[in-house]
């Protein structure tokens, strides 16, 4: 009788599912693949578990579950005070579902500092694939249609601030020169794509994340001076701001003679009259807000914003805290705040452990750090977008779970 081939272990097949599906994820078009990853990786763990060859425990901590699920179970019971119900019920699956069970699985699936290794891969590959899509595009068509392989914009902006640490701990972590020259190439045509991009604030969060990376670089023995590492920090902050300004140039120039050339201008910036608009409709329920969904009132801004004009891409307040204010209320944003207090109290508690543990806590403060000034001039607290930066905090607090934490290994 020939021998059975043996099976796949499932936490190494649920590894492989997840890491592919970070390198998907930004894709347009990858909904259904991205889905079925995810789906297939959480039920490679949920078969892992039932073998004991999990790390223990398999769930966050009490103290980060019990304010996700209060702000869950907010966001749930607003449908019932919901301005617009079935569009609030529509919203529930892909902007709560969908992160918390991304936030649970890599949480579950990284069972230690090293697993971030091949997240990081995962989501290096990720920005190989889209730049290298770009370049393409570029060359044969000469010009860059971000809807065409990456959503949008704004999407592409996201998952570079969030996947851009990834190219450096895997830089890090690399003791091969070829690895290292070609995350160094991806880097770089990132940068180059990024700057095709019409979206500022992107590098006023890559600046933001370079300066905090450094202020919480562990050291040691064979460590940088402080200065060394400051001077670096500093040349990073010029080498930003310069390609800030080149992007304002850029959609100054793009936008000249035409309608919406005014908001080229930082000092006109829409947002300015979104968020004043926005600050209105708060205060017509300020407690328990509209109802759950980030264009909840998405009909009223796209007409009130500028009376008289229907423009389409003012659909919601472009600002993550002001959309739980008009989703959720003061409760809301409450809960909202203490979730967010606790995933960071986790990750800064980690800067006291080894140093394995502090590099880890580091990048989740840093992720943490970019993806909240991503969202100071918009709200990518959604779809995708939310997957990752929740998928990507439950692997921080996954690799940094209690040091007495054990991973129960079926016998062979």
């Amino acid at each position: 009788m020939a021998a059975s081939i043996p099976a796949p272990r499932p936490a190494a097949a649920s590894a492989l599912l997840l890491a592919a599906f970070l390198a998907v994820l930004p894709f347009s078009s990858s909904v259904a693949l991205r889905n079925a990853l995810l789906a297939g990786g959480a039920l490679a763990l949920a078969l892992a578990a039932r073998r004991g060859s999990l790390p223990r425990p398999w769930l966050p901590p009490a103290r980060v579950l019990a304010p996700f699920a209060a702000y869950a179970a907010w966001c749930v019971a607003s449908v019932a005070w919901s301005v617009d119900r079935p569009y609030s019920l529509a919203e529930l699956r892909p902007d709560l579902l969908y992160p918390a069970v991304a936030f649970l699985v890599f949480f579950a699936a990284t069972d230690g500092v090293h697993a971030l290794d091949r997240w990081a891969w995962g989501l290096s590959a990720g920005l190989a694939g889209l730049a290298a899509s770009a370049a393409a595009q570029k060359l044969a068509l000469g010009e860059w249609d971000p809807q065409r392989w990456h959503g949008d914009v704004g999407s592409y902006a996201t998952y570079v601030v969030l996947a851009a640490p990834a190219l450096g701990w895997s830089f890090a972590r690399t003791a091969s020169r070829r690895l290292r020259a070609a995350l160094a190439a991806v880097a770089v045509l990132t940068l180059v794509v990024t700057s095709w991009n019409d979206n500022r604030i992107a590098w006023v969060a890559l600046a933001g994340m370079t300066v905090v990376a450094a202020a919480l670089r562990p050291r040691s023995s064979g460590s940088p001076r402080p200065g060394a590492v400051l001077a670096l920090a500093a040349a990073g902050l010029v080498v930003f701001a310069a390609l800030f300004a080149l992007a304002v140039h850029q959609r100054a120039e793009k936008l000249e003679h035409t309608p919406e050339a005014a908001e080229a201008s930082l000092a006109r910036d829409p947002r300015l009259a979104i968020w004043d608009y926005a600050a209105g409709r708060i205060a017509e329920a300020p407690w328990a807000g509209h109802g759950f969904g980030r264009g909840i009132l998405r009909q009223q801004f796209r007409t009130g914003v500028v009376p008289g004009t229907d423009n389409p891409l003012y659909t919601h307040a472009h600002n993550t805290v002001l959309n739980v204010l008009l989703q959720g209320g003061a409760v809301g944003l409450a809960l909202f705040a203490w979730l967010a207090g606790a995933v960071l109290r986790e990750m800064a508690a980690g800067l006291a452990g080894g140093k394995e543990r502090r590099l880890a806590a580091a990048l989740g403060i840093v992720l943490l750090a970019g993806f909240a000034i991503r969202n100071l001039t918009d709200d990518f607290l959604v779809r995708h977008s939310a997957m990752l930066a929740w998928g990507l905090a439950g692997a921080v607090l996954g690799a940094l779970r209690a040091p007495g934490a054990t991973s129960a290994r079926t016998p062979a």
